[in-house]
């Protein structure tokens, strides 16, 4: 119960990660704390692009469409092009009609990820798509302290103690909770703190995101780009849109063992953005400049006691490829309803070490493809562009194994599925339910259990305390049970188990099961009750 200084989950961080918590946790109804140092939601772009497993996620907490609307600005932008300057990399590229607002190809195509999601990816800038979170999040029931830092944390035996400073009073006053959510970025302290160790790969170099604004409207009219590499003596650098009409961002890469940010002054940043746009009378604006490096990195252990590390508090990759936000998105998504369960008294602390045991390979992969994308985006590579064709490089590839999924000895253990064909700890596949093609059997889960099978597991489903649903004969031809069989979905749309047929043999027992006694085994398998008691602690 939350007491007032007692919190089930606090949520360190009030990021894109940290707010998705906060809304993930209010969707389970578990009651929540966030902090976060910053007075309000960063002013800077960052990130820029969402993957369809993201929006998939916002589809389920209710804010898939106002996400969506807030990167409105930038739903023409796309296409990777090069040149030494963008009026060049341009000149050759054709205009296109005004009406046409919809990629055709690419990492948001709706054409590419029809056979996989009722969604697609979004395009969109952080700055512009947190306050749209913010906003949703204190509509429910969590409560969220922007300008209060955690300044201490201690481990009791059954709950945490955490430090919490106002950042214009100083004042400090501490709180309670069950659970902690380190979401506090790249920066964050926490890793450090608890001496968690990680496991470091390439670095990308150094880059100073130059944000600026520049009126090139007539310019870019017709031919809005996403990324434009730039190559010319003594500058290199990405130069992407931010509203693809006066907003810009240009990350000139730069060598910090002889120089530094400070050796980039506004009025030599102007030369630059003068060079790299290449075009007459353009007089850019510096806005501000922002210091990174596009780094590999993932932490060792994303658990350590009663904290767990989501975002890339937990892992650090180079943005190519709508992988970095959404990746986190993801980790929150995966772990909320665990925290719920935990919480609920449906299961014991054991199901919390999947966290680990899921998302880590899913980090691990996440950061090695946007390595290589990385790679063939650098300014004067040779490499092929990403051509985006595997449900893995929108988000949606990942497959689990831990123990709260079943596998059979025939499924495939690779940590990214080829396919979304209804083995165990993949997500499930998508289906239309309805003829106007609204509903999803992405949205049947609804951030609880469900059995999705024939009838003849109805019966199973309740005596199980279990919903059951029937999306009919093209979702079990996707699924791998066209033979009658069914498939027990997780409240994060991953499927836990598959029966291929409506009976199933035990190997210990000399008589086939029936569906009642094939899923009662299969649960008695898994590290949690489906059926909540009443109440909550």
């Amino acid at each position: 119960m939350n007491t007032g200084t007692h919190y089930p989950v606090l949520v360190v961080g009030g990021g894109i990660v940290g707010l998705t918590a906060s809304l993930a946790l209010s969707h389970h109804g578990v009651p929540s704390l966030l902090v976060e140092a910053h007075p309000g939601t960063h002013d800077h772009p960052r990130a820029r692009s969402l993957n369809a497993r993201a929006m998939e996620i916002y589809r389920e907490l209710g804010v898939a469409d106002a996400v969506r609307a807030a990167g409105a600005p930038l739903a023409r932008a796309e296409g990777l092009h090069r040149g030494p300057d963008l009026a060049t990399a341009l000149a050759a590229v054709p205009r296109r009609p005004d009406s046409d607002d919809r990629p055709g190809n690419g990492i948001f195509a709706p054409a590419a990820m029809a056979r996989w999601s009722p969604t697609t990816g979004r395009r969109a800038t952080l700055d512009a798509v947190e306050p749209v979170l913010l906003a949703a999040a204190r509509r429910r029931p969590a409560e969220i302290r922007f300008g209060t830092r955690r300044t201490g944390l201690r481990h009791g035996a059954d709950h945490l103690a955490v430090d919490l400073t106002d950042t214009a009073t100083g004042a400090t006053r501490t709180v309670t909770a069950d659970y902690l959510i380190a979401a506090d970025g790249a920066g964050g302290a926490l890793r450090h703190e608890l001496d968690i160790p990680s496991t470091y790969g390439t670095s990308h170099g150094h880059q100073l995101n130059i944000l600026f604004r520049a009126d090139l409207e007539q310019l870019v009219r017709g031919r809005e780009f996403s990324v434009v590499l730039i190559s010319l003596p003594g500058v290199r650098g990405m130069l992407t849109a931010i509203d693809a009409r006066t907003r810009w961002a240009f990350h000139l890469r730069y060598d910090p063992a002889v120089e530094s940010p400070a050796d980039y002054p506004p009025a030599r940043c102007g030369q630059i953005l003068r060079d790299v746009l290449g075009v007459p009378g353009a007089e850019p604006e510096v806005v501000s400049v922002l210091p990174w490096e596009a780094r590999e990195r993932t932490l060792d252990r994303l658990r350590a006691g009663r904290v767990f590390f989501a975002g890339d508090a937990a892992h650090q990759m180079p943005p190519a490829g709508a992988r970095g936000a959404s990746t986190g998105i993801a980790d929150v998504h995966n772990l909320v309803w665990k925290l719920a369960a935990v919480l609920d008294g449906r299961a014991d602390e054991s199901l919390l070490d999947t966290y680990q045991d899921e998302r880590h390979p899913a980090a691990v992969h996440a950061v090695a493809a946007s390595g290589a994308n990385a790679r063939a985006m650098t300014p004067g590579s040779p490499s092929a562009d990403p051509d985006w064709t595997a449900p893995a490089d929108h988000g949606l590839g990942d497959r689990y194994r831990s123990a709260a999924v079943l596998a059979g000895d025939g499924d495939r253990a690779a940590p990214a599925a080829a396919e979304l064909d209804g083995s165990p700890g993949t997500r499930l596949p998508h289906a239309w339910t309805d003829a106007r093609r609204t509903r999803s059997t992405l949205d049947l889960p609804a951030g609880d259990w469900i059995l999705l099978g024939p009838p003849d597991w109805r019966r199973a489903a309740d005596t199980a305390g279990l919903r059951h649903a029937d999306p009919g004969p093209e979702f079990a031809a996707l699924a791998g049970t066209a033979t009658g069989g069914a498939v027990l979905v997780r409240p994060d749309g991953h499927i836990a188990w598959r029966s291929a047929a409506p009976t199933t043999t035990d190997p210990a027992a000399t008589e086939p099961a029936g569906p009642s006694v094939a899923l009662g085994a299969a649960l008695s398998r898994l590290p949690l009750r489906p059926c909540p008691p009443a109440g909550r602690r």
